[in-house]
């Protein structure tokens, strides 16, 4: 059997962390984000359609975060949620400007960014296929939630719309996840191995530097996940050895 690099400091870390108890709203549509914490690139109309109106399922003035400029696969356009403290980010959904029956202005995509202190960037979120894209809505008024694969520590989300032909959109948006209790801001070490034909033991959701060293980051050994006995196996199918890092 091949060696495989344990890092056992951060075992007990890594089984604390359960996502099935952490998918709370985090206060978009309830008012328990203010509206100061919520800002945005721009605004069609500040008044009507600012980054206030961006709860999901409100109705209030427009009914949504509405950007001033049409939106294409450039984004450039985004709405922030501040969440002053780390969080463990599970689950984002969206909704598009009903206005009454009035609206007709919706996402039918999107992307996520994410920042904390410790990395002191902007990360891209990926899945763990690699897709940055997430599917948004087909109409103003139905909801669409998106469950995060891995999940995200951030203390700020941005929702960054996104479109395959240019087209005006509009956005309700909602958080979901649990206040990062654990202590762990960021984790260090080598990146993994690539073992024989295929086998791959990288840290491939890990979000701070790559750079030959692993830094001011978080990824797979704090993700709540337990690798498989038989280290070959992943998490998916499609993912040989995707789960053990070395």
């Amino acid at each position: 059997m091949w060696p495989v690099l344990l890092l056992l400091a951060l075992l007990k870390p890594t089984l604390s962390l359960d996502t099935s108890q952490c998918t709370a709203p985090l206060g978009m549509e309830s008012g328990a984000i203010p509206d100061d914490d919520i800002t945005a690139s721009s605004s069609f109309d500040s008044g009507n359609v600012g980054p206030q109106f961006g709860r999901l399922r409100g109705e209030s003035h427009g009914g949504a975060w509405c950007p001033k400029y049409q939106i294409t696969t450039e984004p450039k356009e985004w709405l922030e949620v501040d969440l002053h403290g780390v969080h463990v980010i599970t689950a984002v959904e969206t909704q598009g400007r009903f206005g009454n029956g009035q609206g007709q202005e919706f996402a039918e995509a999107y992307l996520l960014e994410y920042w904390r202190p410790r990395l002191g960037k902007w990360v891209r979120f990926r899945n763990i296929k690699g897709e940055e894209v997430l599917q948004g809505n087909t109409n103003t008024y139905l909801e669409a939630k998106r469950e995060l694969d891995p999940p995200v520590w951030a203390s700020r989300v941005r929702f960054l719309p996104y479109s395959y032909h240019r087209r005006t959109v509009c956005m309700r948006v909602e958080i979901y996840g649990c206040y990062w209790k654990d202590g762990i801001v960021s984790y260090s070490m080598p990146q993994g191995d690539k073992r024989g034909a295929g086998w791959e033991f990288f840290d491939a959701t890990y979000d701070g530097h790559w750079d030959g060293q692993l830094q001011r980051g978080l990824g797979q050994l704090t993700d709540g996940k337990v690798g498989p006995e038989n280290f070959k196996m992943g998490y998916y199918d499609y993912e040989r050895g995707q789960g053990w890092v070395g």
